[in-house]
């Protein structure tokens, strides 16, 4: 709780109390006297001397002069935050002046509104999210530092060391100002009520019985009441971990079928307890690809459809209405429109929205006041299934269930020409070419037609290949594809110039393909399906992006792309709309291509700008992370063996070894060779690492041998050790470079590298490894794929975890090691160290078996290399602190519906978004 910077002289103050009188005008004063008697000695006016504005200022002409001597005088300075005290001139001035003094004086936070947020990849407070500091605190703290949170406290009546809240933050900063352990301290607190007690009865001996029974009486009950204060406090908190537990286990059984309320159950879990369970819940919430959830119709959600803009999205039921809605929120815009729900199609001006029904009517609406546009337009007998606009807007065409399509101008309300007739059963979808050219329908007669819009003339043969009905088609963007969706599960893609097939047929879904969409830039295709999912497609290699979406609990019959990509809409016979994040789990670039062959190497830069690859191809390169480019020609190497590389902590020198025992140093910034190759052995080097200081490089050997260099001189520190009786696989330093871990032999070893002598006994049962930053934790592979995290003060499993894909072969720690990547086979899976479950799906693009993986320096991409080559760099979406995010992506907290629903009876509700 203290961002502690060293030690200081003893002072008048033990602490200053620096507040908001707007804000926190009562409880300055009430934590004050608080302070002043927990704990306090039986023969002593009070227990600290705090000083407090409201309290401790006397009548005096210069009040910045009195408050700066306070300042001076004072051991610690305890911060009251909210958004009011970071505005306040007086509070930025106490802090400023604080700041001034010597380094040696701690600061306490206490926060009592707004948000405080550290971003542990940039080293300090976030400073989007944080609202409660003043901004020369943002960046002051070295750490992230603790902080006591009153936000509960409220009304004068919560000002009370009879209260648990205000007594526990009492208690909490009391044990850092008496730097004593909190237990420790409440023990003390009880202890002097008792020797008050006790000096109360030896000295009132010589008053009458009577008296002197009330008097131990009084001391009885105050100390009772303080046991009892504690042990309320202890009732509370125990009450508090129960719910959180309880939240976090329902929040998953929530899951993906409706991740928003997964995710504010997990956060309202968090509100109650910071658990491990409540935050991995948090993160399995952000890490679904689900962006928001609409209720939107009563009945079979039909239709879905952006605006050009991107900012309104229509959805439509067969429940008869049609709603707005905002995207980016997740809200609907205005009341329903009581009309349509089977077809909908936004102009290419986004002034007019073409809404269908069931009763074969087309009504044109204006978007932006929900009013009709003319009358409506009318020719088809029956249900409207699809509706489209021409890329120029002045043509709209529609396919019904009457076997027919049809051409309107929207003008006019009027048809134009005759009825588009030629297959024999219903006319299912209907899409124009992007240059307006050419009209191609859909029937459920199994056929895909091509029309001529200006003369209503069929062009070409039909198209066939599906076994049955055809329920949708869409162009490319650029017209050089066609798409249909069958009753057969199949999505065919055809030149629509020449009507012969491209390629194979895509397959992955298991029921009817209801509805297509390419995004804009055509290089992806979704799909949805009475299988219950959508899907995202490669169409130039026709293989799958990532993992279906799931979540509908029934037929999907509907999908659109935003504008810019990034989100997709369905539509569900549940009568739900959802909206999905297309990038979630997806590459940020596109493959780094250059390798040949397996890519077992990799090592990011410190500045995380960087990452190098060494593959059997018998190269080395160097990419630019942010373009997926190479940088400059490849190190040449010698193929059929991975040089095994290492980058310095200074990012000025890349070690690299050869087969033949060379050890080679690089200057990064002229990619040119250190000297001539050192002669480290006769075998072949296979691992490299440098200590994190840059003083020692270590080498491993195939025959099991670890030396160490000095890079400077180019000299050995020791002569080899013979670390393992295999080769060594891995070798890992942790943060102060006082330990060393490696692998070898199935064993993993721990080593004291002032002594160059093992630390214990090895860790059998190991064929990988990886220490987590700030050296604690140590995960290992098995033979068998099983994962084990271990204590490494203690050596002892702290737990234990398998993939039920795949095996594990490779693991990785993130920089905050709060997290662990893994392969399965050609999977990549991210877990939660404190809880070892499985976040979100795998990241699935590598066509080859994983060798390597790697975290950048800030965490939030990971690289992933495989046997075939490819490299590809995945964005980790997981912050540090998940709650303020899954606050932000639902908008909202549990509704009072949903807490009676999920909270136990009698549990009052809180907004805590």
């Amino acid at each position: 709780m203290l961002g502690s910077r060293g030690t200081s002289t003893p002072s008048p103050y033990d602490s200053f109390i620096s507040y908001s009188r707007a804000a926190d005008g009562l409880l300055g004063p009430a934590l004050r006297d608080g302070l002043h008697q927990f704990a306090r000695p039986w023969y002593k006016l009070r227990a600290l001397r705090v000083f407090c504005d409201a309290r401790s200022l006397s009548a005096s002409p210069g009040l910045w002069t009195t408050i700066e001597a306070a300042l001076d005088a004072s051991r610690c300075f305890v911060l009251l935050a909210s958004p009011e005290s970071a505005r306040s001139v007086w509070v930025r001035r106490e802090v400023e002046h604080w700041r001034s003094l010597e380094p040696g004086r701690p600061i306490f936070i206490v926060v009592t509104d707004g948000e405080i947020v550290w971003d542990h990849a940039a080293g300090h407070f976030d400073e989007t999210l944080t609202t409660a500091l003043p901004e020369s605190l943002l960046r002051w703290f070295t750490e992230a530092p603790l902080w006591a949170d009153l936000r509960s406290i409220r009304s004068q009546s919560d000002l009370s060391l009879n209260n648990p809240a205000f007594l526990d933050a009492v208690a909490t900063l009391a044990a850092t100002l008496h730097d004593r352990a909190k237990d420790e301290l409440v023990g003390e607190d009880v202890r002097q009520h008792r020797l008050a007690r006790r000096f109360r009865r030896f000295s009132w001996t010589g008053l009458s019985v009577l008296t002197t029974a009330a008097v131990i009486a009084a001391a009885a009950a105050v100390n009772a009441a303080n046991i009892a204060d504690i042990e309320r406090i202890r009732a509370d908190a125990q009450r508090r971990q129960a719910l959180s537990y309880l939240l976090s286990d329902r929040g998953i059984q929530v899951g993906d079928s409706d991740p928003i309320v997964s995710g504010l159950l997990s956060a309202t879990a968090w509100h109650f307890d910071h658990t491990p369970e409540a935050r991995y819940g948090m993160l399995a919430a952000l890490a679904s690809p689900v962006r928001a959830i609409l209720n939107s119709h009563t009945f079979h959600g039909g239709a879905v459809a952006f605006s050009p803009d991107g900012l309104t999205l229509a959805t439509g039921g067969t429940d008869g209405t049609t709603r707005l809605w905002d995207p980016a929120t997740g809200q609907p815009i205005g009341d329903p429109i009581k009309d349509g729900g089977t077809a909908l199609s936004f102009s290419p001006d986004g002034e007019t929205l073409a809404v269908a029904g069931t009763d074969g009517t087309i009504r044109l609406w204006d978007p932006s006041n929900r009013k009709t546009i003319g009358n409506p337009l009318v020719g088809h007998r029956s249900t409207v299934w699809a509706l489209a606009f021409s890329p120029d807007g002045k043509t709209l065409a529609s396919a019904g269930q009457d076997a027919t399509a049809r051409l309107w101008d929207p003008a006019t309300g009027q048809a134009i020409g005759a009825p588009l007739t030629g297959h024999t059963g219903e006319v299912s979808g209907v899409a124009f070419s992007p240059d307006g050219k050419t009209l191609a329908t859909s029937g459920r007669d199994g056929t895909t037609r091509l029309w001529n819009p200006a003369t209503g003339k069929p062009v070409g043969k039909p198209f066939k290949g599906h076994t049955d009905e055809i329920r949708a088609v869409t162009f490319s963007p650029d017209g050089t594809t066609l798409a249909t969706g069958g009753y057969d599960g199949d999505i065919r893609l055809w030149n629509p110039a020449t009507g012969k097939p491209i390629g194979k047929p895509v397959k992955g879904h298991t029921s009817v393909v209801t509805g297509l969409a390419f995004s804009k830039d055509g290089r992806t295709l979704a799909s949805a399906s009475w299988d219950g999912t959508a899907r995202l497609w490669n169409p130039a290699t026709r293989q799958p992006i990532g993992d279906a979406f799931t979540g509908h609990s029934g037929h999907v019959i509907a999908v659109a792309f935003s504008p810019d990509g990034r989100t997709l809409a369905t539509a569900g016979e549940d009568g739900t709309a959802r909206l999905w994040n297309t990038a979630a789990r997806q590459p940020i670039t596109d493959p780094l291509t250059g390798h040949t062959g397996e890519v077992s190497q990799l090592a990011y830069s410190k500045d995380g700008k960087i990452l190098v690859s060494s593959g059997e191809d018998g190269t080395i390169r160097v990419w630019d992370r942010r373009t997926g480019k190479q940088i400059g020609t490849p190190i040449p190497g010698k193929s059929g063996f991975v040089w095994p590389v290492a980058l310095s902590p200074d990012d000025k020198t890349l070690a690299i070894g050869d087969d033949d025992g060379n050890l080679h140093l690089w200057d990064m910034v002229t990619r040119r060779p250190i000297g001539a190759p050192i002669k480290a052995e006769t075998s072949a080097i296979v691992v490299l690492a440098f200590s994190p200081d840059g003083k020692t490089l270590a080498t491993a050997f195939r025959q099991g041998l670890i030396q160490l260099w000095d890079p400077a001189t180019r000299r050995p520190i020791t002569d080899p050790i013979q670390a393992h009786d295999d080769v060594v696989h891995e070798i890992v330093y942790s943060p102060d470079g006082r330990t060393m871990a490696t692998t070898g032999g199935d064993t993993a070893k721990l080593w004291d590298t002032a002594t160059h002598r093992p630390i214990g006994a090895p860790i059998p049962d190991v064929t990988w490894l990886a220490l987590s930053p700030d050296g604690k934790l140590l995960a290992t592979v098995g033979e068998e794929g099983t994962v084990r995290i271990w204590d490494t003060a203690d050596r002892r499993p702290k737990g234990s975890f398998k993939d039920r894909t795949g095996t594990i072969s490779k693991v990785a720690f993130s920089p905050d090691g709060a997290t662990l990547a893994t392969d399965a086979d050609e999977n990549v899976q991210l877990w939660d160290t404190a809880t070892t479950k499985p976040i979100g799906n795998p990241f699935k693009g590598n066509t080859d078996s994983i060798w390597a993986l790697a975290f950048s320096p800030d965490g939030k991409t990971l690289a992933s290399s495989d046997d075939a080559g490819k490299i590809l760099l995945w964005k980790v979406n997981l912050p540090a602190d998940p709650f303020p995010s899954v606050c932000a992506a639902a908008g909202r907290s549990l509704t009072e519906q949903e807490w009676r629903r999920y909270l136990p009876p009698g549990t009052p509700f809180q907004k805590v978004c």
